[in-house]
């Protein structure tokens, strides 16, 4: 809310602001134990990852911009931890690369590609974004226009190694708003799509790719017209 964070009780009405600093604060989310909150906080023209501690109130910042050369103008910092290893690791994407973080420590898990491709509106390097681990704590998942000309491309699975090689699991354009995630078991993932529609829904499809299915059908999508983001 303008740039900082609040939290709400959902049988309450009133909300509790958690952040006051003095950069953009955005993008959060809770850690599987529900103690910390990782966001991201756009401060000196840089985008970094931050860690707020429920029981004290106090914030912690991950990443810095001598850490990695990637912090320039075109970068998309997003959070997203791992299921397995709770307060352990978080995933940020950047216009061309992911990276990895582990408290304290960043690995580039995927490099620049500059694709052959004669892309008429995209980059000439392939785009990555939208990691999310799987819940073992193993590998990712990502959206990439790799292979594609038109589009932000399709699902892509990988361990989260540095280099490993990548697969595309499912294939569609989703407008870079899938915001995809993993089922409690790890079996399906969820994500946001406009597939054959007109508005936003929810998708579900196996973890490891096939058809996807519709679990939302447009009910309250008048929301969507007023700007609504849609998010699994």
């Amino acid at each position: 809310m303008a740039g900082s964070l609040w939290r709400q009780k959902l049988d309450s009405k009133e909300a509790e602001q958690i952040t006051d600093g003095p950069g953009y604060d955005y993008q959060p989310d809770w850690s599987p134990d529900g103690k910390s909150i990782v966001y991201v906080s756009y401060q000196k023209d840089a985008m970094e990852l931050w860690l707020f501690n429920i029981a004290s109130g106090k914030t912690t910042q991950l990443t810095t911009a001598a850490q990695s050369t990637l912090n320039h103008a075109g970068r998309r910092t997003e959070r997203s931890w791992s299921r397995l290893h709770a307060v352990q690791q978080a995933l940020s994407s950047f216009s061309r690369g992911l990276c990895g973080w582990k408290i304290g420590n960043v690995v580039r898990l995927t490099g620049e590609t500059k694709s052959d491709l004669p892309r008429y509106y995209y980059s000439l390097y392939d785009m990555e974004i939208n990691p999310v681990w799987m819940r073992d704590g193993k590998e990712i998942v990502f959206v990439s226009n790799r292979g594609h000309i038109h589009g932000t491309g399709g699902f892509w699975r990988m361990k989260a190694e540095p280099g490993a090689e990548a697969r595309e699991i499912h294939y569609e354009e989703t407008n870079w708003k899938a915001r995809p995630d993993f089922s409690p078991d790890g079996s399906r993932m969820v994500y946001s799509s406009y597939l054959g529609r007109q508005w936003d829904n929810l998708w579900v499809v196996p973890a490891n790719g096939g058809d996807a299915f519709p679990i939302s059908y447009g009910i309250g999508m008048k929301q969507t017209r007023a700007g609504r983001r849609t998010e699994s």
